[in-house]
């Protein structure tokens, strides 16, 4: 379909998420002009259309009434990812060119480029990509405001930057700006990675710090990820999926006590994940392992429960001051009445709960 030159200036302004007001100021008119032009009252002198169509990086014949394509835009993004995903560099740093000429101030354009010069640098080692693709990164981050992806940010724009620098070398560009947004620790393992390796001259100590949060969030979010797992096949009522889950994440974090006889703070979950482990066991019509994950969910809760701790102890790879990190949960105070309090919230499974009061009342009498 043919659109005329108020329908294009119309399509091209919304399609660079721009409003009438910022068109006018790019362009150092009024706002009424831009208005006029879009509703056909007006038409912009020559100057200023060709102004208008380097702006939105469109041909002269394009601007004033030949077809512009529909989705024209999302199609070239789409296209360069595509061509990125395949690792298809050459054709897609041609075709990068060719769509930056068209939208040069497109933030979805002008950031996929960039991802593709810098993904083309980084596996092909050319600086010159590298190079480009942090010019575009950067000119991205002032784009932002079109951005309409919540998975992208600034952070994790200059994410991407640093990588590239940290590639070319420059170590200690790369770092800066790792540090600067390293929100919520997310870069904690990069940095720790970089400070740590001797060849890039830093001293060994510098890393410390950054170890040690990224260990510690390896701990949380594999406790996380696999409670996450462990209740999403619960829901799908694959208890045996849901129990490897668990008893994937038990064999890590016994893989990380110093000493297996004393005390660690992740004796707690672990004493969580061996209770479920028996509800599981239940479901599945496996009798005969409910009362061995009982006796280890016990034994874990009550030796926790006897000296218990909330400092980072008795786990390996500590570096620098790691013991001192203090470890937070919302499961409540005592360990036995959280495997207590899980085992009776399911009314399906009281042959479960008995069996654990049973443990319970056999360790008392062996204790009195």
């Amino acid at each position: 379909m043919e659109l005329t030159l108020s329908q294009n200036i119309s399509k091209l302004r919304k399609e660079h998420h721009l409003t009438q007001e910022q068109l006018a100021e790019a362009l150092g008119v009024t706002f009424a002009s831009v208005s006029k032009w879009e509703r056909g009252a007006a038409t912009p002198e020559l100057n200023l259309i060709a102004k208008m169509a380097d702006f939105f990086g469109v041909s002269l014949d394009a601007l004033v009434g030949f077809a512009l394509q529909n989705g024209s835009i999302q199609e070239a993004e789409a296209e360069l990812h595509a061509l990125q995903k395949a690792k298809k560099y050459r054709e897609g740093l041609e075709k990068a060119e060719k769509a930056l000429l068209r939208y040069p101030n497109n933030f979805r354009i002008v950031y996929r480029a960039g991802q593709l010069y810098a993904l083309s640098g980084m596996e092909q080692k050319t600086e010159a990509h590298l190079y480009r693709g942090i010019g575009l990164l950067e000119q991205a981050v002032t784009l932002l405001s079109q951005n309409e992806d919540p998975k992208i940010s600034e952070a994790s724009l200059w994410s991407e930057i640093a990588q590239s620098y940290l590639v070319l070398g420059k170590k200690k560009t790369g770092l800066e700006i790792l540090k600067k947004y390293n929100i919520g620790g997310i870069h904690n393992a990069l940095i720790a990675l970089n400070y740590a390796v001797e060849e890039n001259g830093f001293p060994v100590e510098a890393a410390e710090p950054y170890l040690a949060e990224a260990f510690g969030e390896i701990i949380t979010t594999a406790f996380r990820t696999m409670l996450a797992y462990s209740n999403y096949y619960l829901r799908k009522k694959d208890y045996a999926h849901s129990r490897e889950a668990l008893l994937w994440l038990l064999q890590l974090l016994e893989s990380v006590k110093e000493n297996r006889e004393a005390v660690a703070y992740i004796d707690k979950l672990a004493a969580v994940c061996y209770g479920v482990c028996a509800l599981l066991s239940h479901y599945l019509g496996e009798e005969n392992r409910v009362e061995p994950f009982l006796r280890q969910a016990y034994a874990l809760a009550k030796a926790f429960d006897e000296a218990p701790t909330y400092l980072a102890v008795n786990l390996k790879f500590s570096a620098g001051h790691t013991h001192e990190a203090a470890m937070y949960d919302d499961l409540g105070d005592s360990s036995l009445e959280v495997v207590e309090n899980q085992l009776a919230q399911d009314p399906e499974a009281p042959t479960v709960l008995a069996a654990w009061k049973k443990i319970a009342e056999e360790e008392r009498r062996e204790g009195s």
